[in-house]
Formats: C-alpha cells, sequence, structure tokens
C-alpha cells in the first residue's frame, strides 16, 4: 500500500467518523463510486479495526466519565451485574460501555485487589482475526512489567466472550491535561522521564509501541497534582521479532481476507499526526520510531501545538514527510534552550540522527532536572544521617558507651595575703604548676606556698620601690 493510498484511507475514515452511525453508509457509497476496493478497505475498517485499535487504548475511568451508561445491546448479551463471579472475578460495577466494549470494576477474590474487567466487543468477539490480533496483543502486553506501563494481570472468555483483566487506574489522560496548554516545566521533565523510562522498558523485550500520543498516556492521581505517567494501548504494538511482510506479499498470500487486511494495515499503523515518518512511508519501524512519536508529543507538551499540522490526515502525513518543525521556543518563548534541542533531535526524519534508545533520551531529560529538585533530596539524606548520628549519640551517652565522664572540680576560694589597706599589694601571679602565688608590696617580694602557706620574702632594696 502506498502512501498516497493510505493517506486516502485515513481522509476517508476520518471523515466518516465524523457523521451519525445511521449517515456513514450513503455517505461511503457516494465518496467510494468507482472504487469498490476503497469502499471495502474502508467498511472492513469500520467494521471491527477501530473497535479493536480503541478497545486497549481507552482506560476505565475515561469511558466511566464519557460514556453512556450501559445496556442491553441486540448484538451483545446484557450488561453483567453486580455479585457475578466470571472465573475468580466478582463484579462490583459497570464503569463504561461502547463500541469498544464494556469494562467493569471488579474484584480479584483470590488476591483480593480491584481491578479493570475490559470486554471484547461482542461484533469483533465473532471474526476469527480479530481473536488472533487480541490474543497477540494480549501476549506482547503481559511481556511487560512497569511501573510506567498498564498491567494485563490476565486473559480469559465468559460466555464466549474474551476479556482481560488489567490494572485498574484512575486519573486523566495526558491529551485532557493538555487541553490547559503546556504543561510547567518541572511537570514536563517528571512525566517525559517516566514516559521515557517506560518506553525502554517496552523496547528492552522487543515490543514497539507504534501509537505513543497524548491520548495514549494517563497521568494518575487527582487533577493538579500528577502521579506515575501510565503508557496505555498496547493494541497497535508490534514484536520486533515478527517478520514483517510487504503489502504486495500480503495481498498474494492465501491466507484469509481479514489477515491480509491486518498485514495491509500494518504496513501505515499509528496516528496520523504522531507517525514517523517511516511510518508513514509504510516501512519497516524500530523503536526509533516510538521516539518520534514522543518527540512529537514531548513538543506538544512543551508548547501546547502539534510541530506538524493539517486539515486532514493526509495533510498532517504529509507534513511530516516534508516539513520541518517550528523551533519550540517561537511557539512558546518559556521553553529551555537545551529541551528545544532535545525536542528537535528527537523529530529528526533520518532516523539515524534522531535518539537511537529511549535511555539516551531519558539521560538528556534527566540532566535538565531543576537543581532545587535534586538539592531537596541530598538535603534530605544529610539531615536524615544527622539525625541518626544524634540518636546514636545520645543513646550511647546514656548507655555509658563512650566511658564515664570526669567529674567537674569543686574552686575553692582561698585568700592568700593578709596585707592591711597601708600596705597594698602592688602586683602578684600564680606560678606555672598552680602550687605558688607570688606577690610585691612596700617591703618586698614574697613567694608564698598556697597550700601550707609558707612563704619567702626579698626586702626591697634601700631606696626602691614597688609602687
Amino acid at each position: 500500500m502506498t502512501p498516497a493510498r493510505w493517506g486516502q484511507i485515513s481522509e476517508l475514515l476520518d471523515s466518516v467518523l465524523r457523521l451519525e452511525p445511521a449517515q456513514r453508509a450513503a455517505f461511503l457509497k457516494q465518496a467510494c463510486a468507482g472504487d469498490d476496493p476503497l469502499r471495502a478497505e474502508a467498511e472492513s475498517l469500520l467494521a471491527y479495526e477501530e473497535q479493536m485499535r480503541q478497545f486497549l487504548a481507552v482506560p476505565a475511568l475515561e469511558m466511566a466519565t464519557s460514556a453512556p451508561a450501559p445496556q442491553e445491546s441486540p448484538s451483545g448479551p446484557e450488561s453483567l451485574p453486580a455479585g457475578l463471579q466470571v472465573a475468580p472475578y466478582r463484579i462490583v460495577a459497570p464503569l463504561g460501555a461502547g463500541g469498544m466494549g464494556e469494562v467493569y470494576r471488579a474484584r480479584d477474590t483470590r488476591l483480593e485487589r480491584d481491578v479493570a474487567l475490559k470486554f471484547l466487543p461482542a461484533q469483533s468477539a465473532r471474526h476469527p482475526q480479530a481473536l488472533e490480533r487480541f490474543q497477540r496483543e494480549a501476549r506482547a502486553v503481559s511481556a511487560l512489567n512497569h511501573p510506567g506501563i498498564c498491567t494485563l494481570y490476565d486473559i480469559g472468555e465468559h460466555e464466549g466472550q474474551p476479556f482481560l483483566v488489567m490494572e485498574l487506574l484512575e486519573g486523566q489522560s495526558l491529551k485532557e491535561r493538555l487541553a490547559a496548554g503546556p504543561l510547567p516545566p518541572g511537570e514536563l521533565l517528571k512525566l517525559a522521564v517516566e514516559i521515557t523510562d517506560a518506553l525502554e522498558a517496552a523496547h528492552s523485550k522487543g515490543i514497539v509501541h507504534r501509537d505513543i500520543k497524548p491520548a495514549n498516556i494517563l497521568v494518575t492521581g487527582p487533577k493538579g497534582r500528577p502521579g506515575q505517567a501510565k503508557v496505555l494501548d498496547f493494541g497497535l504494538a508490534k514484536l520486533l521479532s515478527e517478520p514483517r511482510r510487504s503489502a504486495e506479499e500480503a495481498a498474494g498470500d492465501p491466507a484469509p481476507a481479514g489477515e491480509e487486511t491486518i498485514t495491509r494495515l500494518g504496513t501505515a499503523m499509528g496516528t496520523a499526526a504522531y507517525m514517523s515518518p517511516e511510518q508513514a512511508r509504510g516501512e519497516a519501524v524500530d523503536a526509533r520510531s516510538d521516539l518520534f512519536s514522543f518527540g512529537v508529543t514531548l513538543y506538544h507538551m512543551a508548547t501546547g501545538t502539534l510541530p506538524f499540522q493539517g486539515g486532514t490526515p493526509g495533510a498532517r502525513m504529509e507534513a511530516i514527510l516534508t516539513q520541518s518543525p517550528a523551533a519550540p521556543r517561537t511557539r512558546n518563548p518559556a521553553v529551555a534552550p537545551e529541551l528545544e534541542r532535545i525536542i528537535l533531535k528527537a523529530l529528526e526524519k533520518d532516523r539515524a540522527a534522531r535518539y537511537q534508545t529511549a535511555a539516551e533520551l531519558r539521560a538528556d531529560l534527566e540532566r535538565l532536572r531543576p537543581v532545587p529538585w535534586r538539592g531537596a533530596r541530598w538535603l534530605a539524606a544529610v539531615a536524615a544521617a544527622l539525625l541518626v548520628a544524634l540518636g546514636v549519640t545520645l543513646t550511647g551517652v546514656r548507655l555509658g558507651w563512650f566511658g564515664t565522664p570526669s567529674s567537674t572540680p569543686v574552686l575553692t576560694q582561698r585568700k592568700v595575703t593578709a596585707n592591711p589597706p597601708g600596705d597594698p599589694v602592688i602586683r602578684g601571679s600564680i606560678s606555672p604548676d598552680g602550687q605558688s602565688v607570688a606577690y610585691a608590696d612596700r617591703a618586698g617580694i614574697h613567694v608564698r606556698r598556697i597550700d601550707t602557706g609558707e612563704t619567702r620574702s626579698f626586702p626591697a632594696p634601700e631606696d626602691s620601690c614597688f609602687r
């Protein structure tokens, strides 16, 4: 599939998805007049591909707040009642429902923890190719165990309907957070480091995400107090160990048509505004493709705008392939020069000139972390060490670890001279050993032992005076 053909399909889907479901068939018939393969491709994608992509993309919290209340559907079973046991999981309450399936809060009765059960849409569950992809994606996600990646705990089936057992997350997507504008530098760097750390974990397992964007990153915790960044939606993830087939090879493959569609779609898979150039061209991707998509996300975090813009997905893909992004500081003067350098390096069209690993990108971001943040941790460590040392010292003194301290000597005043007012002491001095005192008066010089009072006197020479 050529980039032009994929751009045509993307633009068509973008237009179709803006319409009410009842209007889509008529629109496709008119838009694809004379091009039956284009119409078949679009109808196939609308049937289950978009649902499958969204299934792993939508966190439980977003579904709970934006989707209508679950209700019985003619194409699927009634919503599961509270208290129902699904394998070892007890349904607590529905969180949301829609085209991407149903999500429930459930209790894992074995480990006594709350989880999210996400059921595959009933219409998708009937497609063998959709089930195959569902299982493949579950295997990719289950290979990852990282605090920055939404954890997949289990996979199962209930009355013929497959479901995932996932970490129950609460927070808001980065896309929602960016609706208010660019992020403050401290928050941006914190989240960026966490995201690159998660990407490094995925890449180390040979998994390329292929759809990094703000909508697929959840920030846990209440609004205004960001917690951990969580990378979601490995629905488009690709194991690098899987062999890649070209669109031409897939077209001649005797495999079922659905499998061919998945393979062909894989030649240019992702979200148009965040695709790497190699994705847009339908080439093989590696970890550096994720780093380009994260560079677009980082640009969005820093400026509140996208680096490559256009009115349609095809126009945005064309901009990615042919245009250079505006310097981030021209759109937000508060962006630090070094952060701008990092963003532009991540957005290099030539992947050889781009960051080669997520670890390399994270290291550059770490060096930008504010000094007060590092200093606060250092001071806290020093203060803790001093408190421990003080506690040990006080305990040691109390328990006698350092020996018995010498008693303080008692000082006693003693008068060593008894000169009358008419013959005062002119000057005096104590000997270096503290045993004697020497003093002078009109009669001469006297040396007296302090302890016994024994005195030796030296009369003053005639005609001399000690005054």
